[in-house]
C-alpha cells in the first residue's frame, strides 16, 4: 500500500476559511449539522482561532459544502463575506503597513497562516501586478471552490486597503466557465477569462506605490513580532508533535506509553513532556485524536467489525474502545457509522 503523503494529514492549515465557509452555509439555510460528521471536528473546533486541520480533512468538508450547496456560488460567496481583518494578525499587519506593496508582500510572506489550501505568487508583467494561485495538490473536486474562494477574498482585502472603489483590471481562470459565471462579474467588476493557463488577479502597476491611510509603523513593527514569536513558537510545537505522532503511528495498534515514544526520539521522557507542554498539548491528548482519526477513517468501511477497529487502534476490549470513542465524539461507533452510511454513502 502506498503511504499517505504526510503533507495532506498534518494539521496546520488555520480555519479562517472553513468558518467563513459554515456561515456562508447557515446564509443558504442549509443545516451545517451534518457537514462535519464523521471527519474529527466540531462547529465548536471551527470557532476556534488556534484550530488547525489538515488538507484532507479540509477537503473533506469543501466537497460535503458543495454537494450540500449545489447551485450555489459557493467559493465567490465564502472568500467575498470575509475581510481583511478575516485572516487574523496578517490582515492587521497588512492594514498598518506602508504602501499597498508592503501589505501584499507580507500576505504573500505569512500566506500559510491565513488558512488557504492554495499557493500564491506575485510577479510583475507589462500589463500590472499578477498575483497567481495554483494548487497545493491536484483536487480537482474543490479546484475551482479554492480559486474563487481565494480571489474573491483578494477582492475584500484590496476594498479593505484602498477603498470601495478598488477593482482589478482583469481576473483569469484556468478551468472552464461555470454555471454561475455571472456572478464573477458582479463580485469582480472587471474582464473575466475562463480556460486560461493559470489563475491571476491582474491589478494596475500605480496602486503597487500607493501609500496606505491606515499606516502606522509602531503598530505594524508590533504585529510583526508578534507574528514572528507565534511562528517560531508554531514551528517548534509542529516538530515536537509531528515526531511523537509519527511514533504513535507506526506503533498505533500496540500498547504506547510516553517513555517509550520518548526513547524512540531519543530523549528523556521528562524532557518529551517539557516540549509537549511547551506545544500545549498532552501526550494522552495526541494519542486520542490518532486513535479517533483511524477510528473514523476505518468505520467508513463496512467490512471491518467494531471489535476489528478496536483492536487497529490499540483496544484489547471492544468495550472500552465504545466508552472511548462516546468521549471522543459524543456517539458510539455503531451510531456514527449508521449515520455515515446515510449522510455520505458510497
Amino acid at each position: 500500500m502506498k503511504p499517505i503523503d504526510s503533507r495532506l494529514t498534518t494539521a496546520n492549515i488555520p480555519v479562517f476559511m472553513l468558518r467563513s465557509l459554515v456561515a456562508t452555509l447557515k446564509d443558504c439555510n442549509i443545516d451545517v449539522s451534518r457537514l462535519l460528521v464523521g471527519v474529527g471536528l466540531t462547529l465548536t473546533d471551527i470557532e476556534d482561532p488556534d484550530c488547525r486541520v489538515s488538507f484532507r480533512q479540509g477537503r473533506e468538508i469543501i466537497v460535503r459544502a458543495l454537494q450540500m450547496a449545489d447551485g450555489h456560488a459557493l467559493g465567490l460567496e465564502t472568500g467575498f463575506r470575509q475581510n481583511i481583518h478575516s485572516v487574523g494578525l496578517v490582515g492587521f499587519a497588512m492594514l498598518t503597513s506602508a504602501t499597498v506593496e508592503e501589505a501584499v508582500k507580507l500576505g504573500m510572506q505569512f500566506q500559510k497562516n491565513t488558512g488557504s489550501m492554495l499557493e500564491f505568487d506575485t510577479r510583475l508583467t507589462k500589463e500590472g501586478v499578477a498575483i497567481t494561485a495554483a494548487s497545493r495538490f491536484p483536487e480537482p473536486g474543490i479546484y475551482s471552490f479554492l480559486v474563487e474562494e481565494a480571489f474573491a477574498n483578494f477582492m475584500t482585502i484590496g476594498i479593505g486597503l484602498l477603498g470601495d472603489g478598488f477593482k482589478p483590471l482583469r481576473v483569469e481562470l484556468a478551468y472552464p466557465e461555470p454555471a454561475h459565471s455571472a456572478a464573477y462579474k458582479r463580485i469582480f467588476g472587471c474582464e473575466i477569462r475562463f480556460g486560461t493557463i493559470e489563475n491571476l488577479f491582474l491589478c494596475e502597476p500605480s496602486l503597487y506605490k500607493q501609500p496606505l491611510a491606515t499606516s502606522d509603523p509602531y503598530t505594524n513593527r508590533q504585529l510583526l513580532e508578534c507574528i514572528a514569536y507565534h511562528h517560531e513558537r508554531a514551528r517548534e510545537a509542529v516538530e515536537t508533535t509531528e515526531a511523537v505522532e509519527r511514533v504513535l503511528r507506526q506503533k498505533l495498534e500496540k500498547r504506547i506509553s510516553i517513555s517509550g515514544v520518548a526513547k524512540t526520539l531519543g530523549m528523556s521522557e521528562r524532557t518529551l513532556r517539557r516540549r509537549l507542554a511547551e506545544a500545549s498539548v498532552s501526550f494522552q491528548d495526541l494519542l486520542d485524536d490518532l486513535r479517533k482519526n483511524k477510528a473514523l477513517e476505518l468505520l467508513g468501511n463496512p467490512q471491518m467489525s467494531i471489535e476489528q477497529v478496536a483492536f487497529a487502534v490499540g483496544f484489547t476490549d471492544s468495550h472500552n474502545f465504545r466508552r472511548a470513542f462516546r468521549r471522543w465524539t459524543g456517539t458510539t461507533p455503531g451510531a456514527l457509522r449508521t449515520d455515515l452510511s446515510r449522510i455520505w454513502p458510497e
